[in-house]
Protein backbone atom coordinates (compact mmCIF):
# COMPACT_ATOMS: atom_id res chain seq x y z
CA UNK A 1 0.00 0.00 0.00
CA UNK A 2 2.44 2.66 0.93
CA UNK A 3 4.48 1.33 -2.14
CA UNK A 4 1.37 2.59 -4.66
CA UNK A 5 0.88 5.57 -2.29
CA UNK A 6 4.32 6.93 -3.15
CA UNK A 7 3.45 6.20 -7.10
CA UNK A 8 0.44 7.57 -7.30
CA UNK A 9 2.22 10.78 -5.36
CA UNK A 10 5.13 10.92 -7.37
CA UNK A 11 2.85 10.69 -10.13
CA UNK A 12 0.94 13.45 -9.44
CA UNK A 13 3.66 15.33 -8.48
CA UNK A 14 5.50 15.10 -12.03
CA UNK A 15 1.71 15.93 -13.65
CA UNK A 16 2.11 19.43 -11.57
CA UNK A 17 5.17 20.21 -12.09
CA UNK A 18 4.61 19.15 -15.77
CA UNK A 19 1.94 21.62 -16.06
CA UNK A 20 3.89 24.03 -14.34
CA UNK A 21 7.00 24.11 -16.73
CA UNK A 22 4.17 24.08 -19.75
CA UNK A 23 2.34 27.09 -18.51
CA UNK A 24 5.91 28.49 -18.10
CA UNK A 25 7.60 27.79 -21.28
CA UNK A 26 3.96 28.50 -23.81
CA UNK A 27 4.74 24.74 -25.28
CA UNK A 28 3.58 21.62 -24.29
CA UNK A 29 6.20 19.05 -23.21
CA UNK A 30 6.00 16.77 -25.92
CA UNK A 31 6.25 19.28 -28.44
CA UNK A 32 9.54 20.73 -26.75
CA UNK A 33 10.94 17.03 -26.56
CA UNK A 34 9.85 16.41 -30.30
CA UNK A 35 11.99 19.69 -31.48
CA UNK A 36 14.83 18.69 -29.21
CA UNK A 37 14.60 14.96 -30.95
CA UNK A 38 14.43 16.06 -34.11
CA UNK A 39 17.88 18.56 -34.11
CA UNK A 40 19.25 15.37 -31.98
CA UNK A 41 18.62 12.64 -35.47
CA UNK A 42 19.65 15.41 -37.41
CA UNK A 43 22.62 16.27 -35.92
CA UNK A 44 24.11 12.85 -34.55
CA UNK A 45 21.92 10.33 -36.66
CA UNK A 46 20.12 8.63 -33.60
CA UNK A 47 16.61 8.12 -33.22
CA UNK A 48 16.02 8.64 -29.22
CA UNK A 49 13.26 8.19 -26.77
CA UNK A 50 13.54 10.93 -24.04
CA UNK A 51 12.44 11.31 -20.53
CA UNK A 52 12.22 14.32 -18.68
CA UNK A 53 13.51 15.06 -15.16
CA UNK A 54 13.25 17.69 -13.22
CA UNK A 55 16.50 19.08 -12.22
CA UNK A 56 15.67 22.75 -12.20
CA UNK A 57 18.03 25.26 -10.77
CA UNK A 58 18.45 28.75 -10.74
CA UNK A 59 18.47 28.95 -14.34
CA UNK A 60 17.62 25.73 -16.00
CA UNK A 61 13.77 24.29 -15.72
CA UNK A 62 14.66 20.82 -16.25
CA UNK A 63 16.32 18.68 -18.28
CA UNK A 64 15.76 16.20 -21.08
CA UNK A 65 17.69 13.08 -21.45
CA UNK A 66 18.05 11.40 -25.04
CA UNK A 67 18.59 7.75 -25.72
CA UNK A 68 19.54 5.88 -28.37
CA UNK A 69 16.86 3.43 -29.59
CA UNK A 70 19.36 0.92 -30.68
CA UNK A 71 21.99 0.90 -27.66
CA UNK A 72 19.40 2.11 -24.70
CA UNK A 73 22.66 4.57 -23.89
CA UNK A 74 22.21 8.51 -23.32
CA UNK A 75 23.67 10.28 -26.13
CA UNK A 76 22.46 14.01 -25.70
CA UNK A 77 21.01 16.57 -23.07
CA UNK A 78 18.67 19.22 -23.67
CA UNK A 79 18.16 22.06 -20.45
CA UNK A 80 14.97 24.38 -20.74
CA UNK A 81 16.01 27.82 -19.68
CA UNK A 82 15.11 31.37 -20.88
CA UNK A 83 16.55 32.17 -24.77
CA UNK A 84 18.99 35.07 -23.98
CA UNK A 85 20.45 32.51 -21.44
CA UNK A 86 20.35 29.34 -23.83
CA UNK A 87 22.00 31.25 -26.82
CA UNK A 88 24.94 32.82 -24.94
CA UNK A 89 25.66 29.08 -23.13
CA UNK A 90 25.62 27.84 -26.83
CA UNK A 91 27.61 30.41 -28.11
CA UNK A 92 30.46 29.44 -25.31
CA UNK A 93 30.31 25.84 -26.53
CA UNK A 94 30.67 26.58 -29.94
CA UNK A 95 33.84 28.73 -29.65
CA UNK A 96 35.31 26.15 -27.28
CA UNK A 97 34.98 23.74 -30.38
CA UNK A 98 36.00 25.92 -32.71
CA UNK A 99 39.45 27.38 -30.63
CA UNK A 100 39.90 24.46 -28.11
CA UNK A 101 39.13 21.43 -30.01
CA UNK A 102 36.19 20.57 -27.54
CA UNK A 103 38.21 20.23 -24.58
CA UNK A 104 36.81 22.58 -21.96
CA UNK A 105 32.88 21.88 -22.22
CA UNK A 106 30.26 19.56 -23.79
CA UNK A 107 29.88 19.53 -27.48
CA UNK A 108 27.07 21.58 -28.58
CA UNK A 109 24.58 19.94 -30.39
CA UNK A 110 21.76 22.59 -31.39
CA UNK A 111 19.09 24.75 -29.81
CA UNK A 112 15.48 24.42 -30.83
CA UNK A 113 12.86 27.55 -31.80
CA UNK A 114 12.20 30.61 -29.08
CA UNK A 115 9.06 29.86 -28.01
CA UNK A 116 6.75 32.45 -27.69
CA UNK A 117 7.46 33.30 -24.15
CA UNK A 118 11.30 33.45 -24.79
CA UNK A 119 12.24 30.14 -23.75
CA UNK A 120 14.19 27.43 -25.86
CA UNK A 121 16.46 24.26 -24.85
CA UNK A 122 20.06 23.83 -25.05
CA UNK A 123 21.19 20.68 -26.86
CA UNK A 124 24.71 18.81 -25.89
CA UNK A 125 26.42 15.61 -25.84
CA UNK A 126 26.31 14.39 -22.13
CA UNK A 127 28.72 14.29 -19.83
CA UNK A 128 29.44 12.50 -16.69
CA UNK A 129 30.09 13.57 -12.93
CA UNK A 130 32.93 12.52 -11.59
CA UNK A 131 33.31 9.44 -9.36
CA UNK A 132 35.31 10.76 -7.47
CA UNK A 133 36.57 14.78 -7.38
CA UNK A 134 39.74 15.79 -7.62
CA UNK A 135 41.20 18.93 -6.98
CA UNK A 136 43.91 18.83 -9.18
CA UNK A 137 41.84 17.95 -12.67
CA UNK A 138 39.95 20.71 -11.53
CA UNK A 139 42.56 22.77 -11.10
CA UNK A 140 43.86 21.72 -14.52
CA UNK A 141 40.25 22.65 -16.18
CA UNK A 142 40.81 25.88 -14.48
CA UNK A 143 44.53 26.98 -16.17
CA UNK A 144 43.20 25.23 -19.59
CA UNK A 145 40.73 27.73 -19.45
CA UNK A 146 43.20 30.44 -19.80
CA UNK A 147 44.60 28.85 -22.56
CA UNK A 148 44.98 30.80 -25.60
CA UNK A 149 43.97 34.51 -23.85
CA UNK A 150 43.92 36.11 -27.97
CA UNK A 151 41.11 33.91 -28.49
CA UNK A 152 38.54 35.46 -26.21
CA UNK A 153 38.12 38.56 -28.09
CA UNK A 154 36.40 35.93 -30.86
CA UNK A 155 33.44 34.46 -27.97
CA UNK A 156 32.39 38.17 -27.25
CA UNK A 157 29.94 39.77 -29.16
CA UNK A 158 31.51 43.09 -29.99
CA UNK A 159 34.76 40.85 -30.96
CA UNK A 160 36.60 42.54 -27.09
CA UNK A 161 37.32 40.56 -24.25
CA UNK A 162 37.01 43.88 -22.47
CA UNK A 163 33.02 44.24 -23.55
CA UNK A 164 32.12 40.61 -22.25
CA UNK A 165 31.89 42.38 -19.05
CA UNK A 166 29.12 44.06 -20.00
CA UNK A 167 27.29 41.34 -21.21
CA UNK A 168 26.30 39.70 -17.56
CA UNK A 169 23.52 41.69 -15.45
CA UNK A 170 23.66 41.57 -12.10
CA UNK A 171 20.34 40.38 -11.04
CA UNK A 172 21.92 37.26 -8.83
CA UNK A 173 24.28 37.13 -5.65
CA UNK A 174 26.96 35.74 -8.17
CA UNK A 175 26.44 37.69 -11.10
CA UNK A 176 26.04 40.77 -9.00
CA UNK A 177 29.62 39.69 -7.83
CA UNK A 178 31.34 39.07 -10.89
CA UNK A 179 29.81 42.19 -12.37
CA UNK A 180 30.79 44.51 -9.15
CA UNK A 181 33.71 43.47 -8.12
CA UNK A 182 35.45 40.31 -10.32
CA UNK A 183 35.71 42.12 -13.34
CA UNK A 184 35.94 45.79 -11.74
CA UNK A 185 38.73 44.44 -9.32
CA UNK A 186 40.92 47.83 -8.25
CA UNK A 187 38.50 50.39 -9.10
CA UNK A 188 36.67 52.60 -6.46
CA UNK A 189 33.36 51.10 -7.56
CA UNK A 190 34.55 47.58 -6.57
CA UNK A 191 36.04 48.98 -3.17
CA UNK A 192 32.36 50.24 -2.41
CA UNK A 193 30.94 47.15 -3.52
CA UNK A 194 32.95 44.92 -1.38
CA UNK A 195 32.15 47.13 1.66
CA UNK A 196 28.71 46.85 1.22
CA UNK A 197 28.97 43.06 0.81
CA UNK A 198 30.66 42.58 4.08
CA UNK A 199 27.89 45.26 5.51
CA UNK A 200 24.96 43.36 4.65
CA UNK A 201 26.04 40.36 5.89
CA UNK A 202 27.07 41.83 9.50
CA UNK A 203 24.20 39.35 11.05
CA UNK A 204 26.16 36.41 9.97
CA UNK A 205 29.00 37.50 12.77
CA UNK A 206 26.32 37.97 15.65
CA UNK A 207 28.25 35.38 17.56
CA UNK A 208 31.64 37.14 16.77
CA UNK A 209 31.19 41.05 16.85
CA UNK A 210 34.75 41.71 17.51
CA UNK A 211 35.98 39.31 14.96
CA UNK A 212 33.83 41.18 12.44
CA UNK A 213 34.92 44.33 12.97
CA UNK A 214 38.50 42.58 12.97
CA UNK A 215 37.71 41.15 9.48
CA UNK A 216 36.48 44.44 8.50
CA UNK A 217 39.58 45.68 8.67
CA UNK A 218 41.88 42.74 7.02
CA UNK A 219 39.53 42.81 3.91
CA UNK A 220 40.34 46.65 3.30
CA UNK A 221 44.06 45.47 4.13
CA UNK A 222 43.96 42.90 1.45
CA UNK A 223 42.46 45.08 -0.91
CA UNK A 224 44.79 47.78 -0.77
CA UNK A 225 47.60 45.58 -0.96
CA UNK A 226 46.05 44.03 -3.97
CA UNK A 227 45.48 47.25 -5.49
CA UNK A 228 49.55 48.13 -5.64
CA UNK A 229 49.99 44.96 -7.73
CA UNK A 230 49.40 44.88 -11.87
CA UNK A 231 46.89 42.52 -12.56
CA UNK A 232 46.65 42.22 -15.65
CA UNK A 233 48.51 39.04 -15.40
CA UNK A 234 45.40 37.68 -13.66
CA UNK A 235 42.93 38.82 -15.85
CA UNK A 236 41.58 36.51 -18.35
CA UNK A 237 38.17 34.27 -19.26
CA UNK A 238 36.08 33.93 -15.78
CA UNK A 239 33.53 31.06 -15.81
CA UNK A 240 31.91 32.52 -12.99
CA UNK A 241 29.93 29.12 -11.61
CA UNK A 242 33.11 26.95 -11.43
CA UNK A 243 31.53 24.66 -8.30
CA UNK A 244 31.56 20.88 -8.10
CA UNK A 245 27.84 20.93 -9.98
CA UNK A 246 29.20 22.04 -12.62
CA UNK A 247 32.60 20.38 -13.44
CA UNK A 248 31.81 17.09 -15.62
CA UNK A 249 34.23 14.48 -16.74
CA UNK A 250 34.57 12.98 -20.24
CA UNK A 251 37.27 10.68 -21.13
CA UNK A 252 39.59 11.46 -17.61
CA UNK A 253 39.39 14.98 -18.21
CA UNK A 254 37.16 17.40 -16.52
CA UNK A 255 34.51 19.37 -18.44
CA UNK A 256 32.53 22.54 -17.72
CA UNK A 257 28.81 23.00 -17.59
CA UNK A 258 26.43 26.12 -17.19
CA UNK A 259 28.00 28.48 -18.72
CA UNK A 260 26.18 30.87 -18.69
CA UNK A 261 28.03 33.36 -16.64
CA UNK A 262 31.37 33.76 -17.99
CA UNK A 263 33.02 36.77 -18.21
CA UNK A 264 36.41 38.34 -18.31
CA UNK A 265 38.33 39.72 -14.99
CA UNK A 266 40.24 38.19 -11.92
CA UNK A 267 40.43 34.61 -12.98
CA UNK A 268 41.19 32.99 -9.50
CA UNK A 269 37.53 33.98 -8.81
CA UNK A 270 36.96 30.45 -9.90
CA UNK A 271 39.28 28.53 -8.15
CA UNK A 272 38.66 30.82 -5.09
CA UNK A 273 34.59 30.05 -5.37
CA UNK A 274 35.25 26.36 -5.46
CA UNK A 275 37.03 26.13 -2.46
CA UNK A 276 34.26 28.07 -0.37
CA UNK A 277 31.93 25.56 -1.47
CA UNK A 278 33.85 22.90 0.10
CA UNK A 279 31.91 21.61 3.03
CA UNK A 280 35.10 20.56 5.05
CA UNK A 281 35.81 24.20 5.69
CA UNK A 282 38.66 25.96 5.15
CA UNK A 283 41.74 23.59 6.92
CA UNK A 284 39.98 21.02 4.05
CA UNK A 285 41.72 23.60 0.86
CA UNK A 286 44.65 25.22 3.06
CA UNK A 287 46.92 22.64 0.75
CA UNK A 288 45.53 23.76 -2.27
CA UNK A 289 46.08 27.23 -1.60
CA UNK A 290 49.51 26.67 -0.35
CA UNK A 291 50.77 25.45 -4.07
CA UNK A 292 50.04 28.99 -5.42
CA UNK A 293 53.41 30.21 -6.03
CA UNK A 294 53.13 34.09 -5.73
CA UNK A 295 51.82 36.37 -2.54
CA UNK A 296 49.29 38.10 -4.77
CA UNK A 297 48.02 34.88 -5.76
CA UNK A 298 47.37 33.58 -2.48
CA UNK A 299 46.03 36.85 -1.52
CA UNK A 300 43.70 37.31 -4.17
CA UNK A 301 42.15 33.65 -3.38
CA UNK A 302 42.19 34.04 -0.03
CA UNK A 303 39.88 37.69 -0.54
CA UNK A 304 37.81 36.26 -3.16
CA UNK A 305 37.29 33.33 -1.07
CA UNK A 306 35.86 34.89 1.94
CA UNK A 307 33.45 36.56 -0.59
CA UNK A 308 32.06 33.57 -1.84
CA UNK A 309 31.57 31.62 1.73
CA UNK A 310 29.37 34.60 2.08
CA UNK A 311 26.97 34.53 -0.66
CA UNK A 312 24.60 32.50 0.80
CA UNK A 313 24.86 31.75 4.34
CA UNK A 314 21.28 30.55 5.90
CA UNK A 315 20.46 31.52 9.54
CA UNK A 316 20.93 28.26 10.83
CA UNK A 317 24.37 27.67 9.39
CA UNK A 318 26.06 31.07 9.86
CA UNK A 319 28.46 30.39 13.70
CA UNK A 320 29.31 27.57 11.42
CA UNK A 321 30.27 29.28 8.68
CA UNK A 322 32.45 32.46 10.32
CA UNK A 323 34.30 29.53 12.93
CA UNK A 324 35.14 26.50 9.88
CA UNK A 325 35.62 29.29 6.81
CA UNK A 326 35.64 32.79 7.36
CA UNK A 327 38.42 32.37 10.87
CA UNK A 328 40.55 30.00 9.46
CA UNK A 329 40.95 31.90 6.00
CA UNK A 330 41.91 34.90 8.01
CA UNK A 331 44.01 33.49 10.84
CA UNK A 332 46.17 31.45 7.52
CA UNK A 333 46.43 34.91 5.79
CA UNK A 334 47.68 37.03 9.58
CA UNK A 335 50.33 33.75 9.95
CA UNK A 336 50.89 32.79 6.40
CA UNK A 337 50.86 35.96 4.46
CA UNK A 338 52.28 38.33 6.84
CA UNK A 339 49.64 40.65 8.65
CA UNK A 340 51.56 40.47 11.52
CA UNK A 341 49.03 43.09 13.12
CA UNK A 342 45.90 40.61 13.18
CA UNK A 343 47.62 37.69 14.79
CA UNK A 344 44.85 38.24 17.28
CA UNK A 345 42.25 36.66 15.71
Amino acid sequence: MKKLIRRWLNRYKNQRRQAQLESLVGLSLNSLIKSCEDIVLKKTGDEVYSKFRDLGGANNHGMILHYSIQSNQPVAISKIEESTLAEREYRFLVWQKGHRANTLAAEPIGLTPVSAQGYSCLITSVLQHPKVFSYLQAQQLFHLLADQPEKVDQLSLMGNKESLKDEIDDSTKIKSILVNLVSQFGTDGADEFYKTFLKEREWIFDSYPNFYMKLQHLMKSFYETLKSYDMVDYEGLVHGDFKRQNIMEHNDSYRVIDCQYYTYGIRLWDLAFLYSKDASGFDNIREQIDKASLFEEKLLIIFFYIIASLINVKKKRAGAVVKCQILPAALYASQQLGFKEYNEL
